[in-house]
């Protein structure tokens, strides 16, 4: 990931007034994830299942924070359970779905299809708004955006960074 993409991702977190990050392990957002961090705006929780971050996330916002999901799609795909059953059962709470969305249009490798195709059709079902942002200069706008649709829903809400601008080619 650019450090310019990093840095947008960062501004938009703060623009957006989340407070709270929890990220999975990922090479392409390991620069904002490191920045976040070492941020003092943010309370930054590293967690290795997606269970977990749906969890400490919906934790997060009962004790009056504004969280926030980093993680690629496959990740997300993977959580897919925990975020469902938070939503139907408990009603849900605002989280902004930050995703490293590979397996588009134009994408190289054939090993993100299998999640990236599929993505935006389970936010879909699942009735989660996303925007789609291939530009690096759209990703502040949209992370605000996506944070007033999931506090005005009081429902999660999804921004999938996509296209060559989002991440370093292997």
């Amino acid at each position: 990931m650019e450090t310019s993409v990093a840095t947008a991702i960062l501004t938009g977190l703060k623009k957006a007034d989340i407070d709270f990050v929890v990220s999975l392990p990922s090479s392409t957002l390991a620069p904002v994830i490191g920045e976040i961090g070492q941020d003092k705006h943010f309370v930054h929780v590293p967690v290795g299942n997606e269970a977990d971050a749906i969890g400490v996330c919906a934790g997060a916002w009962l004790g009056g924070r504004k969280p926030a999901f980093l993680c690629i799609n496959e990740g997300l795909v993977l959580a897919t359970y925990p975020l469902l059953t938070t939503v139907n059962n408990f009603g849900g709470f605002p989280l902004l779905l930050v995703v490293d969305h590979r397996g588009e249009f134009g994408d190289r490798y054939p090993w993100y299809f299998a999640c990236g195709t599929h993505l935006p059709r389970i936010l879909d079902s699942f009735q989660i708004p996303y925007s789609m942002v291939w530009e690096k200069e759209k990703i502040i706008t949209e992370m605000v955006r996506g944070q007033n649709t999931a506090q005005a829903n009081g429902k999660p809400a999804a921004i999938l960074l996509s296209g060559e601008d989002m991440y370093v080619m292997h």
